[in-house]
Order: C-alpha cells, then structure tokens, then sequence
C-alpha cells in the first residue's frame, strides 16, 4: 500500500499521521497493525532497531507514560537528563531517553524530505 499524501507544505509529521488515521481507513487499519510499514508509506525512515507502539486515544480514557527504569538500580533516585523532567506550564512532558529524540527528530526530517 502506497498512501498518496498531499504536498506537506510545512505539515508535521504528526498532524500528517492524525489526518490520515481519522480520514484514511487503511492507513488507520495499517497504523495499528504494522505502524512501521504504515510510517514508510508516508516517507517515515525508522531505524530497525527502534520499536513503535501508535495508539489512538480513547475520549474516556487518561494515559500517563512512565519512563523507563534506570538501567543500573543505585541510579534509580537520579535524574539523567533534566530535559526528561522539563515541562511548559502544565501542558507538556516530554519523556523519552536521548536516543529515541534523536531518532524522532531523524523521523520529521526524513518525513519534509519526502513530502516537499
């Protein structure tokens, strides 16, 4: 399946993926089957060693993502990178290890470059 996505004209990567979730059945059905085949189809380079788990949220539903344990337990009560920990108001976290935001900074970049 090749999805035909219109010039992104300065569309993120993630407004793309909602837009074509919510109007394009395939593509939703191909997101929460294969989300990596469903990302290559839109330009998406993903690294293979890097999993991907796409959910689309539920209206009765709250999700809390809990970062990942320290690797060595004695680090358990140390913060790594103050960025894990960093927030705009009450709006905003952003948890994830360094290499994973390399990887979806790689990710938009590799998504405008296929979608001039």
């Amino acid at each position: 399946m090749q999805v035909k996505t219109e010039k992104a004209g300065g569309v993120t990567l993630e407004r793309r993926l909602v837009e074509l979730a919510w109007t394009d059945p395939d593509f939703a059905g191909l997101l929460k089957s294969d989300p990596r085949r469903a990302l290559e189809t839109i330009g998406v380079e993903v690294s293979p060693d890097v999993k991907i788990d796409i959910r689309q949220q539920r209206p009765d539903t709250l999700y809390f993502v809990i970062p990942p344990l320290a690797a060595r337990q004695e680090d358990a009560g140390t913060v790594i990178n103050q960025m894990d920990l960093w927030q705009s108001g009450e709006l905003f976290c952003w948890i994830m290890p360094q290499t994973l935001k390399l990887e979806l900074l790689r990710m938009r970049q590799s998504f405008r470059r296929n979608n001039p």
